[in-house]
């Protein structure tokens, strides 16, 4: 009978990926963030279902000395900062062992984090994945540590969250300067999630401008392929279109003017080819098709698809 002692590290490196795995679709969820609230149940779910393989998995390490060395590079590779303390937790971990921080891929920051934000991105210059919740605090020390710590990194993904209303923040535009300034120079950049819906902010002409510049980005997240921001849709017609090859929808296509009209006005031509919408169903992993009129997705008007 072998035992879990007999295993070699790397059969059992492999076994602790699996519990240690936190989902794509989880790290890049925009749809609730640990601030929001009356979360709708699915959303509330998904945070739970994000927190408890969070939890299981810093309880690895708690086993044995060994399965702590196998697990410990597995448990630093998706970070997710909720609060200051934290970020100010892990700064203080990677100051105290830099190596930690080289086996940082993802991390995900949910709003202002301060100076210690800063100390994280130099201590992980390996990260690939990057989501930033823009939120303006009070204190504007809060929104300085992600400013300052852009220089580090070089991501191969950005996701971009705006949930705070209304869309004008003082220190949320300020942040956006200091992220679009760097978005133009990652060279690894290739997908970025757009945070803004229809009606564009102030911010906007600055990120589109930026996206312009960005020397292989390829393909963008929308919150909804038939309603985008004006901004970004005349880049998008023009000469933004010509390097982004496919643009990836969050809501699925309904039934409304908007959609009838990206459908069938012939301006929409050049874009229609590479909007991507969600296909409704229980899916372990959603399909996404490129819709047409000919699809029959929107007439009757009677169908709506949720």
């Amino acid at each position: 009978m072998a035992y879990m002692s007999d295993l070699p590290d790397e059969l059992l490196h492999d076994i602790l990926v699996v519990a240690c795995w936190i989902d794509v679709d989880l790290f890049s969820d925009t749809r609730s963030t640990s601030r929001s609230s009356n979360a709708e149940t699915s959303k509330a779910n998904d945070d739970g279902e994000h927190r408890e393989r969070a939890n299981s998995a810093t309880t690895i390490p708690l086993v044995c000395r060994r399965w702590l060395n196998v697990s410990t590079p597995l448990i630093y590779e998706t970070i997710i900062l909720r609060t200051r303390h934290q970020a100010r937790c892990l700064a203080h971990t990677l100051l105290n062992d830099y190596t930690l921080g080289l086996n940082i891929r993802k991390l995900r920051i949910e709003g202002g984090m301060g100076v210690p934000v800063n100390k994280i991105l130099h201590f992980a210059p390996n990260i690939t994945d990057l989501f930033v919740e823009l939120v303006g605090d009070k204190e504007e020390e809060n929104t300085l540590g992600l400013r300052l710590g852009l220089e580090a990194i070089n991501p191969v993904r950005v996701v971009l969250m705006h949930r705070a209303m209304p869309r004008y923040n003082r220190r949320v535009s300020s942040l956006i300067g200091e992220l679009c300034q760097f978005i133009s120079k990652w060279t690894n950049l290739t997908t970025l999630r757009y945070p803004y819906n229809r009606s564009p902010s102030l911010s906007s002409k600055d990120l589109t401008a930026a996206l312009e510049k960005t020397p292989n980005l390829h393909t963008l997240y929308v919150p909804c392929g038939y309603s985008i921001d004006t901004t970004l849709l005349v880049s998008l017609l023009g000469k933004l279109g010509d390097k982004v090859k496919e643009i990836y929808s969050e809501a699925p296509l309904v039934v409304n003017d908007d959609s009838r009209m990206f459908l069938t006005l012939e301006d929409f031509a050049k874009l229609r080819g590479k909007v991507l919408f969600p296909v409704p169903g229980p899916w372990a992993v959603r399909p996404y098709k490129i819709c047409t009129r000919s699809d029959g997705w929107v007439d009757p008007p009677s169908i709506v698809l949720n």
